[in-house]
């Protein structure tokens, strides 16, 4: 009778930075299917002026590290997981917020047709929210992409990416963009939120109340 010795158990394999590369790329697409999501209400309070202070913050933030990753590309190549990371939450949070203001919006259209003056900063309000949305889109889709190419290596499932890793011209081009990046986002997320004040408080400039209330005014539409 023979016996057959087993061999030595398999070592699990250990996820590479290819792999979680992949893997940020893949929630960013994800994060996309957050567009036609609406959330009305949390923890009883309407939802959009609760989340907004995330994309608020997160953003410039956001716009600040690109901005020294433009100066300093080292910086980014040493920490391009974690940007990347830190990328695809700040656009789930800009998409949520941006749907949260659309649910917003269409809960106070039955209380009443504000006056011309608040339909045309609720207007450029929402315009200028769906423009952050999309700046952000663009600005995760960069920020992915060059840490695909961080994460590029022989041998590696990136390993199609790596003549392009290496090549001057184009690591120069994603530091403009970064750069650029930065700057575009960080100025709607600005000029989203000054409008939303103004929408806001312009009622109590003019020596009344805010507009439906003083509720209805601290937590305005976008």
């Amino acid at each position: 009778m023979t016996t057959t010795t087993a061999g030595p158990p398999t070592p699990a394999r250990r996820a590479t930075g290819a792999d979680l590369a992949l893997g940020l790329a893949g929630l960013g697409v994800l994060s996309l299917a957050l567009i036609p999501v609406e959330i009305h209400r949390a923890f009883g309070l309407p939802a959009h002026p609760l989340l907004l202070h995330v994309p608020v913050v997160l953003v410039p933030l956001l716009g600040l590290v690109l901005l020294a990753c433009a100066v300093r590309p080292g910086l980014f190549d040493r920490n391009a997981l974690a940007i990347g990371a830190f990328t695809v939450v700040t656009l789930a949070a800009t998409v949520l917020t941006v749907g949260a203001g659309d649910a917003f919006r269409s809960d106070r259209a039955g209380r009443g047709p504000p006056n011309a003056d608040d339909a045309h900063r609720l207007s450029e309000h929402a315009q200028s929210g769906e423009t952050l949305r999309l700046v952000m889109i663009v600005v995760a889709a960069i920020v992915l992409f060059a840490v695909l190419l961080s994460r590029s290596e022989p041998g590696s499932r990136l390993a199609r990416l790596t003549p392009l890793a290496s090549h001057g011209t184009l690591r120069g081009a994603l530091r403009v963009l970064f750069a650029v990046a930065a700057i575009v986002a960080t100025f709607f997320v600005i000029r989203t939120g000054h409008l939303g004040a103004q929408l806001t408080w312009h009622g109590g400039e003019r020596g009344g109340p805010p507009p439906g209330g003083a509720l209805r005014g601290r937590f305005s539409p976008r």
